[in-house]
């Protein structure tokens, strides 16, 4: 196993390797990629890396990591041939970001817990973005997967004083309310009632997945997974 002295050469090995595969003489699918069209192969490697998490595979979980270090560097590479900013800028950046986020390591202040870190996380994010843009829930990026958008809204929302359908049992009773309009639109062959019910009752949902502190789209892994392990193995034909 590699040390953190080995680091400086292999992450250069690494952008060397980007340097060849772009400049002349290298790569002709790799010199033709831009930002835009990367954008396809940075989420497939974040979803490989996220299955190799979720398989508890230590030798996949390296392989991926590697894949999306590389499409982090070659990002960054496309960038600094139009001369915007380099990997060194996006290094230097969020170091100081991290540091300016975590007062009670590198500052003064103090937290115990690791709520009381997240509430100040959220604080100094808030404060940053403030100014920039005033709306708080333009940090949320809009094409998250759908489960994982909702939840962040709801989150950011009730930080702003705004929680959907209400608290608690409330949320709860709203949720078997929209899934009952659910059915009922189903039942009078109504597609777009059924659609704007359903995508309430799953809001809902989100909202009390929030309250609880569960995410939902973990819930949503968990549940299925342990489905897809009880169903019996396909009959060969």
């Amino acid at each position: 196993m590699k040390t953190e002295q080995d680091l400086p050469s292999a992450l250069g090995s690494v952008v060397s390797l980007i340097e060849r595969l772009r400049g002349e003489g290298g790569c002709p699918w790799d010199r033709k990629q831009t930002a835009a069209s990367m954008r396809v192969y940075l989420l497939e490697e974040a979803h490989e890396l996220t299955q190799a998490i979720d398989d508890n595979d230590p030798a996949s979980v390296c392989e991926e990591l590697g894949d999306v270090l590389f499409q982090v560097f070659f990002l960054a590479r496309l960038f600094e041939e139009q001369g915007v900013f380099t990997l060194s800028d996006v290094a230097e950046r969020t170091t100081e970001k991290m540091i300016r986020r975590h007062p009670h390591v590198f500052g003064e202040e103090r937290a115990e817990t690791a709520e009381e870190v997240r509430q100040r996380w959220h604080e100094f994010k808030a404060r940053e973005k403030k100014k920039t843009n005033t709306d708080p829930l333009s940090s949320v990026p809009r094409n998250l997967p759908a489960l994982m958008f909702a939840y962040r809204i709801c989150e950011r929302a009730s930080r702003m004083g705004h929680t959907p359908f209400g608290k608690g049992p409330e949320t709860i009773a709203a949720t078997h309310d929209r899934v009952d309009a659910f059915y009922g639109a189903g039942a009078a062959e109504d597609k777009q009632g059924a659609e704007r019910f359903l995508g309430e009752a799953l809001l809902a949902l989100c909202s009390a997945c929030f309250q609880a502190g569960v995410h939902p789209d973990a819930a949503l892994k968990h549940a299925t997974d342990r489905f897809a392990e009880s169903l019996p193995p396909a009959e060969e034909k």
